[in-house]
């Protein structure tokens, strides 16, 4: 049954950029949105085509974060003429450098092209200097890191960021709920609520709902005090709180805080705080080139030997090692 539209359309050329490692889930979730989207309009709409963004200008296909290869069309060099840039990275995004690449997308812009970001690829953007005076969203555990490297570029904790040309969300089910927005917005909300229902998926989601919400209920509902510690902890990592402060701002006592972490994480607040840190310090290790000093700093530690003593004795690694391991 061909829906019912509040507008017409003429065909979009969309194009997909693949970096090595690219999320999948976003990625299909994506594509099918545009497909559906074809079916429903009973005609082509999107014009859909897949491009390398690796270095190897002959590369036929790109791997996605668990292996799975994806066969492209060509090389983002061959881009001549599009309507909207899907961008996918998602591992390695932090630290992923390529200057013909982000010229490519800061040409395709100022051309007027829309861009979109998937799971990590708002790092790209930002090192292309595509997001300045713009805030963006990215999945939520790469945002200590975003706020590390780009902390003037503001990070919006919403399932996704709708710009008048620059688009960007949190990956998975939330890279759908995007790209129902931009179809939304072509072709009128009542179609991409049509789409939407395709997937099982009740209604187009709305930018301001919050990626963070849900674990964070899920927390609440072992316990309103870890829940309300934890996001506490992780919103306060390079200026963390004593103990003794953490549980005055949640109106328990230390005693009962102890208790309850115990209870529900096997271990004490102060210990599952600084797990915290140390996992947000190995992310920046692995993922960006920040000397040991910054990150030491950026993770609450007071002097780089006592972080480099702690994080050897939790990951059985020293910092240098991990960073070694992972560019070898």
């Amino acid at each position: 049954m061909i829906a019912k539209l509040e507008k017409s359309c003429k065909t979009r050329h969309v194009s997909f950029l693949l970096i090595s490692g690219f999320a999948l889930t976003s990625f299909a979730l994506s594509v099918e949105t545009l497909s559906v989207a074809n079916k429903l309009y009973d005609g082509l709409v999107y014009d859909v085509h897949l491009y390398s963004g690796d270095p190897d200008l002959n590369a036929e296909t790109i791997s996605t974060s668990n292996g799975v290869p994806m066969r492209v069309a060509g090389h983002f060099s061959q881009i001549a003429s599009t309507d909207l840039v899907v961008l996918c990275a998602y591992e390695g995004a932090a630290a992923y450098k390529h200057k013909a690449l982000f010229a490519n997308l800061r040409h395709l812009r100022r051309s007027g092209v829309q861009v979109a970001a998937l799971t990590s690829a708002s790092f790209l953007l930002a090192r292309a200097g595509l997001l300045e005076g713009q805030s963006c969203t990215l999945f939520n555990e790469d945002i200590p890191t975003f706020r590390e490297l780009y902390p003037q570029i503001k990070l919006q904790e919403n399932i996704y960021t709708a710009g008048q040309h620059i688009f960007t969300c949190a990956g998975g089910l939330t890279a759908l709920d995007m790209m129902l927005y931009i179809v939304g917005q072509d072709l009128g909300a009542a179609f991409a609520d049509q789409v939407a229902y395709k997937f099982c998926h009740n209604k187009m989601r709305f930018a301001d709902e919050l990626q963070h919400s849900r674990r964070y209920l899920e927390l609440r509902m072992k316990s309103r005090y870890l829940g309300a510690a934890v996001e506490l902890m992780e919103k306060n990592i390079e200026q963390p709180y004593p103990i003794e402060t953490l549980a005055d701002k949640i109106g328990v006592s230390i005693r009962r805080l102890e208790q309850t972490f115990k209870k529900h994480t096997q271990t004490t607040p102060a210990q599952y705080y600084l797990q915290v840190r140390l996992a947000q310090a190995k992310t920046l290790i692995e993922e960006t080139g920040l000397p040991f000093c910054s990150i030491a700093q950026a993770t609450g530690f007071a002097s780089q030997s006592y972080f480099t003593k702690r994080f050897r004795e939790h990951y059985a690694i020293s910092p240098s090692a991990l960073r070694m391991a992972k560019t070898c």
